[in-house]
């Protein structure tokens, strides 16, 4: 992992302390804070996910994809 998804793991459990530490019975307080976790939460696996250079292709000419899979075949 690089330095930016070590910094998103903590701000996801500094966040998560923080929602279960302003939890009280009669209070939603706590449901603004695990809405930050889980927006940062989604954030994350989505940086796990398609930011990989060799995982993600963003190509909308369907004639240059149908090259770049006809070459990746031969």
């Amino acid at each position: 992992m690089i330095l930016r998804q070590k910094l998103q793991v903590m701000l996801i459990l500094l966040l998560t302390f923080f929602a279960f530490a302003s939890y009280s019975q009669g209070t939603t307080g706590w449901l603004q804070w695990l809405t930050a976790v889980l927006l940062i939460t989604f954030m994350f696996v989505f940086d796990i996910m398609f930011t990989n250079e060799h995982n993600f292709i963003f190509d909308p000419d369907a004639e240059n994809w149908r090259r770049k899979m006809e070459a990746a075949r031969a």
